[in-house]
């Protein structure tokens, strides 16, 4: 048994990184290297953060399609998850739903130690599935002649559902009990389940012109996952336990125009972690007969506690209405990932297990390279047709584009003796979206298109311009419903 403290600092996307596919060092002659305990730390789950946490942003449709620039405009069901204070626009009961489908690519470097020399390859690696994003029922209120509402939701702020598949050739030592070469063909994820809230919201009208807003976030749920490795199964399941509070203003100093502010509040969330492990040991042929017999079967499991420390996420944004159907908009948001961390996480290695003490969340292969906090930066616009004789049907155009900052730190030395700096990497996301609203039904779809480079894991300073590749595809569709008398 070994434990590790690395480190501290930290990691990924946009909920923004990574927790990946591990990663061999180069081997010493015909010896297998020593290997940093980090190099296991995510073996198990293979889960991948870019680009996908939902803590940072919000949900819908609507508010993706122009760029995710929300915090001044929301003015919908998708409030609570943006900006709360939103919640006092709406006049009518409402029932939203959002639904979601992720694909997920990447190209990894890898060094494949099985060869001579030793060289890079790519694996390619790509996860698909589909999944309910947001729920939520509104209902509207008046108190002493200002409005307001009160709002119940579901939100799935970080999701694993899907298959994920990763395929190359790649030679990792330190896999098996002798310390011997393990090649790696293909490994299948089957992911299940996400880190869910369960949120009570409400949004009042202060004075006509400032509006205020708060979200009760109860986190719940969790994920379990399947790896299989030729050789070797690995099955994880993560459940959580925390609560944190979104607070958010808007205040509109002229008629077109609105700005907001919102902060989630950092929090703990306790972890329930089991895991276990089956390995597939060859045996050698009988002597005698020749005949090979079945391969042996090692279980390990082992269940634990952990902490996990969520950052603290606040933005501002504005948003103008330049006529009566169109309207621009757009945010910043700044995240401390370089606070974010999980506490008693653990291991399964062939024949025991690794602890570590803390080590930042959720990039914990990066550990020893450093997180670090992310901007974020989003812009969009909307333009709203309205069609039929009466104009009562409306059609919405929508776009925008946004950089997200991703909390991996790449230390990197250009040359031997020369300055080290930090290298800090941000995805670049396009959107577009449309809908139609007839009467008190409204439809909305929005497809965004992210990308950019990682530092891979553990890099040493020869091969500091080694990258990751990432890709991401989300397609979002909200249906909401508005029915019953305004109040």
């Amino acid at each position: 048994m070994v434990n590790t403290t690395p480190v501290k600092r930290f990691s990924a996307i946009s909920l923004a990184v990574a927790l990946f596919v591990l990663t061999a060092e180069r081997a010493v002659g015909q010896e297998p290297p020593p290997l940093d305990p980090l190099v296991f730390a995510n073996q198990d789950e293979l889960a991948s953060f870019y680009g996908r946490m939902n803590v940072v942003v919000g949900s819908g449709a609507r508010a993706f399609g122009m760029g995710g620039a929300f915090l001044a405009q929301a003015d919908d069901a998708t409030a609570a998850s943006w900006n709360p204070a939103g919640l006092s626009y709406l006049r009518r009961k409402e029932f939203s739903l959002v639904g979601v489908h992720n694909d997920f690519s990447q190209r990894i470097p890898r060094i494949n130690t099985a060869v001579t020399p030793t060289r890079y390859i790519t694996t390619r690696d790509q996860l698909q599935g589909s999944v309910a994003d947001f729920a939520a029922f509104v209902y509207p209120v008046r108190v002493k002649g200002r409005s307001g509402a009160i709002q119940v939701s579901y939100q799935r702020s970080f999701s694993f559902e899907g298959k994920r598949t990763s395929e190359a050739t790649v030679g990792k030592s330190g896999f098996v009990p002798n310390g011997g070469l393990l090649l790696d063909t293909e490994f299948k994820v089957d992911g299940r389940g996400g880190f869910d809230t369960i949120s009570v919201s409400s949004g009042f009208e202060i004075r006509s012109n400032l509006r205020a807003g708060v979200t009760i976030n109860r986190w719940i749920n969790g994920f379990s996952q399947t790896v299989d490795r030729p050789n070797r199964d690995i099955k994880s399941t993560w459940d959580i336990a925390g609560t944190n509070f979104n607070f958010g203003l808007l205040f509109a100093p002229v008629p077109k125009l609105n700005l907001g502010a919102v902060l989630k509040t950092q929090f703990s969330a306790d972890l329930e972690l089991t895991k276990t492990r089956t390995d597939s040991i060859p045996r050698p042929a009988d002597p005698d007969t020749g005949i090979v017999p079945e391969p042996e079967e090692i279980e390990n499991t082992l269940s634990g506690k952990a902490l996990i420390r969520f950052p603290r996420v606040y933005g501002f944004g504005l948003s103008y209405r330049a006529t009566n159907t169109i309207t621009l908009s757009a945010d910043f948001t700044r995240t401390e990932w370089s606070k974010a961390t999980i506490t008693d996480f653990f291991s399964l290695v062939a024949g025991g297990v690794l602890r570590y003490g803390t080590l930042p969340f959720p990039a914990v292969q990066e550990g020893a390279s450093g997180q670090a906090n992310t901007n974020q930066v989003r812009a969009g616009a909307e333009w709203v047709l309205r069609l039929g004789d009466s104009g009562h049907v409306l059609v919405p155009l929508r776009a925008g584009v946004f950089r997200d900052g991703q909390p991996v730190v790449k230390r990197l030395r250009a040359g031997v003796g020369a300055e080290i700096f930090e290298y800090k990497p941000a995805f670049t996301g396009l959107t577009a979206g449309a809908g139609v609203t007839v009467g008190g039904v409204l439809f909305d779809v929005a497809f965004i298109r992210e990308y950019g480079k990682v530092p891979i894991s553990r890099s040493g300073d020869d091969i500091y311009d080694a990258n990751t590749s990432i890709k991401y595809n989300r397609l979002f569709a909200s249906m909401m419903f508005r029915f019953g008398q305004r109040r």
